[in-house]
């Protein structure tokens, strides 16, 4: 089922303006002003979770990019105030471990305990089919895969 951006926005106003309306229109309100408005917020960030311009950015292919010799990753655009940075470059030959989660991407590098880890949408199968699929034979070889149900 496909929803316009005008239906999902118009879902999301009517929600949120009936909620209000029948928070001060009674004279002992029954929820709280903060959950008021909490729910005003959980709203608009379904809305924009939803949206096409998210689910584009957030893409795979998107999200994991090959340029020569570097990857290219990028989190998870609701996640990038938790994490430490939006994007990272890592060179491929120092990539030593991949470790995959549904959502969820981790690189060790130089083969220590030091890494990455970037928040992603799809499930782990689809992740490491795309990574896998951005290096040769040669370089898969030098990498160890693991996948984490």
């Amino acid at each position: 089922m496909v929803i316009s951006d005008k239906a999902l926005m118009g879902l999301v106003l009517s929600l949120t303006g009936l909620l209000l309306i029948g928070h001060f229109s009674i004279e002992e309100p029954v929820l709280p002003d903060y959950l008021v408005i909490c729910m005003a917020i959980v709203f608009a960030g379904q809305f924009y979770r939803f949206h096409p311009k998210y689910k584009q950015n957030n893409a795979l292919t998107n999200q994991i990019r090959r340029d020569g010799d570097v990857l290219k990753i990028k989190n998870k655009s609701l996640h990038t105030v938790m994490a430490k940075g939006r994007s990272q470059s890592i060179e491929i030959k120092r990539i030593s471990k991949v470790t995959v989660i549904d959502e969820g991407l981790s690189i060790i590098v130089d083969g220590n305990s030091s890494g990455f880890d970037f928040f992603l949408n799809d499930n782990a199968q689809d992740i490491i089919k795309h990574f896998q699929s951005l290096l040769s034979k040669q370089e898969q070889t030098l990498i160890q895969f693991e996948i984490i149900a």
